[in-house]
Parts: C-alpha cells; structure tokens; sequence
C-alpha cells in the first residue's frame, strides 16, 4: 500500500504481462528495469471499462526483450479499483505516445 493512500483503503495489486512498444514505433529507449517502480497512465480496452484514464503504479518482476510481467496497481485511492480483473486488456501511455500494452492475467 502507498504511504499517501487513505487509511482503509486497500490498494487492488494485480500481475499482468506486458508487451512493450519498440523504440522505433514510439515506445520507450529502454523498459524499465526489474524492480523499479514506473507510473503511466493507463486505458482499458475499451475505455467504457475504467470510464476515464487513470495512472497506475508497476513493478517489473521479469523481463524478456520487450516482453514483461508486472506488478500493476492504481495510484488513486478513488481509482475504480473493482475494473481490475483477470483478462482486462489495457494500453499504457506517456503523454501521447503508446509505450506498451498488457493484459491482467490473475491477482
């Protein structure tokens, strides 16, 4: 849990795998490192799921070319949290551009 979040609120972690846009179609130089913790903005597919886009926190637990399986969990306490399940299909962005996209595979 966040240090930041409301007390009470449970924070919803889920593991996803992750497939990472290549550098010369937008994505990312490099995906991030095993460990270190990474916040884009996400979007579910489709978007009518989450209603709007929300930043989420990840944590790479292993990685594989640009191929990744992650630790993914809001940042927001008022995030729609209960969206979060097995097969949600995302996109993840910087800005404008589309840095990786994903699918949530269990909790």
């Amino acid at each position: 849990m966040f240090g930041n979040l409301a007390i009470g609120m449970r924070e919803q972690k889920v593991k996803a795998e992750i497939n990472w846009t290549p550098e010369s179609e937008g994505g990312r130089k490099k995906v991030m490192p095993v460990g270190m913790r990474y916040c884009p903005v996400i979007v579910a597919k489709p978007l009518e799921i989450t209603g709007s886009t929300w930043s989420v926190a990840i944590i790479n637990k292993s990685i594989d070319g640009l191929f990744s399986t992650a630790d993914l969990s809001f940042m927001s306490p008022d995030a729609p949290h209960e969206t979060l399940t097995v097969g949600l299909e995302f996109d993840l962005y910087e800005g404008p551009n589309l840095v990786a996209s994903g699918k949530i595979i269990s909790y």
